[in-house]
């Protein structure tokens, strides 16, 4: 019971660090008992749960924050993201997969403080079923359960193997339950792991009301469709399409969200807390930035950042690099194509998704669930079971509110058309995957997406994802048997190692191999 109060202590400190965006009650406000026994205690208590995405954890360097680890761990190991400077931090493993450890500094502290989510929000259930039901209590209680859902699903897909059938006994990661589950523990099964994460999901939904208390009528706090939505993702990434698609429905003819127009989207996020396509964010003020420790440091050029890693050639392509698109489509306004920098050989296209709020170009309040891509989960739902015209209904929703049709044209040039275009049954995925992929480009979803959907990561261009480059480039693009270029889906590395701190503590829990 000591651990349990000293860490309500812990995260009501960290809230009251974001009191005035939060409306947290001072810390020295409240005794142990008074948080425990009141429902500001339980307020700020869930609201420090939230701070932990954004807060230096005690001890650690500035670099080790849950949001820069998580869009390093998934961004830098994708194709979207080339590397030109090959740095002392352990970013780096996240481009070099033959280079990671279970030591290394990001994959630790981004475990640890994954479970210091999970077990706040157990911490914050127990206190709320001694609280009593009313209609705040539940919500909050509601919270809690799609905190530790969305922090045990973001655990599980960057430290197990994507979900299927043939997979689903395999090891999944460590499941907390309650307040007083915190012993050495194995591994659940990928099946156990999903499980736990839908009902915590199924639990958030039916304690959360679709009108929030006003306290919680934030952008920044959980809600019933932030619950909604995260089902959507997490049933298509297990493969559970009539579910993922039954949510997506439930939010988008909610019609409490609506995507951003052509003219609004290249100033969105810089301004997602007051987005009607944001469901759910990480709200940052000037005082959070985090500078040249920022998401946005190492992928743009501006006061405070490194600008070492930018737009690959990938997706470049992939988007129309060169061609009119890029005068069209206005997903080009988050990359810097005017004046790319070059670093070690390698072209530096900086981008600008996590920059410009309040003017700074290491500011923004991370967009965790947008509708955006909850329709491109129901699309990509939708095209693996068959529905061909209602996957490019959703994908054409997204184009028409991204294309700036140049006079004279047609916005039909720019959208998806069966006939035209030769879609079928049979490729009608490719399709999805590209446009998910340019759509939610540098927020975390593109290996996630390349690998459950049993692709080869293939990065043929120079830089230092690549095992042995030094810096200059021997021809117009390495060969495909040049190390690192080809990542096969099957590969262990596209795992990472689960951390030493656990490994060393828990004798229980396996090692990936």
């Amino acid at each position: 019971m000591k651990k349990i109060l000293n860490y309500i202590i812990f995260l009501t400190v960290a809230a009251a660090a974001a009191s005035c965006e939060l409306n947290i009650i001072p810390t020295d406000a409240l005794t142990g008992t008074q948080i425990k026994g009141t429902s500001d205690g339980l307020v700020s208590l869930v609201n420090g749960g939230y701070a932990q995405f954004k807060d230096i954890p005690s001890g650690e360097s500035s670099n080790n924050w849950y949001l820069r680890q998580f869009y390093q761990l998934s961004d830098f190991a994708s194709n979207d993201i080339v590397c030109g400077y090959k740095t002392e931090d352990d970013l780096i493993n996240s481009f070099r997969y033959n280079d990671r450890a279970a030591e290394k500094s990001n994959i630790n502290s981004f475990w640890e403080v994954s479970y210091k989510i999970i077990y706040g929000s157990n911490v914050a259930i127990q206190m709320a079923d001694e609280k009593g039901s009313d209609p705040v209590t539940d919500y909050l209680k509601g919270e809690c359960y799609f905190l530790r859902a969305f922090a045990t699903h973001n655990l599980v897909r960057l430290f197990a193997r994507p979900y299927s059938a043939a997979n689903s006994s395999l090891p999944g990661v460590i499941l907390r339950e309650t307040s007083a589950d915190g012993a050495p523990k194995a591994r659940a099964t990928m099946a156990e792991t999903y499980d736990y994460i839908i009902s915590s999901l199924k639990k958030a939904a039916t304690l959360m009301t679709e009108q929030p208390p006003n306290a919680r009528n934030n952008k920044g706090f959980a809600s019933k469709y932030s619950a909604w939505a995260l089902l959507s993702r997490v049933y298509l990434y297990k493969g559970d399409y009539p579910n993922s698609i039954s949510y997506a429905d439930s939010l988008i003819f909610s019609g409490a969200y609506s995507l951003e127009t052509p003219e609004t989207y290249p100033g969105y996020f810089a301004n997602a807390q007051n987005s009607s396509e944001t469901i759910w964010c990480i709200p940052f003020l000037a005082i959070d930035d985090k500078k040249e420790a920022a998401v946005a440091s190492m992928i743009y050029n501006g006061a405070n950042c490194w600008g070492e890693e930018g737009a690959s050639p990938s997706i470049l392509k992939a988007m129309g690099f060169g061609t009119s698109m890029m005068d069209i489509d206005v997903r080009w306004k988050y990359i810097e194509t005017s004046n790319p920098g070059l670093k070690n050989g390698v072209n530096i296209y900086y981008i600008s998704k996590f920059s410009g709020q309040d003017g700074s170009p290491t500011l923004s309040s991370p967009v965790m669930l947008r509708l955006a891509e909850v329709y491109l989960n129901r699309a990509e739902a939708l095209a693996k079971t068959g529905n061909v015209s209602a996957a490019l209904d959703d994908l054409n929703e997204i184009r028409t509110n991204r294309m700036i049709v140049p006079e004279g044209g047609s916005l039909d040039d720019y959208l998806y058309n069966a006939a035209r275009d030769g879609i079928t049954s049979g490729n009608i995925l490719d399709a999805v995957l590209k446009e998910r992929r340019i759509e939610l480009a540098f927020e975390g979803h593109g290996i996630f997406d390349i690998l459950r959907n049993g692709q080869d990561l293939v990065r043929d261009y120079w830089g230092y994802h690549l095992d042995n480059y030094n810096g200059i480039p021997t021809s117009s693009e390495p060969g495909m048997d040049v190390s690192g270029v080809v990542i096969h889906a099957s590969d262990p590395s596209t795992v990472y190692p689960i951390p030493s701190s656990e490994i060393s503590t828990n004798k229980l829990c396996v090692s990936n191999k």
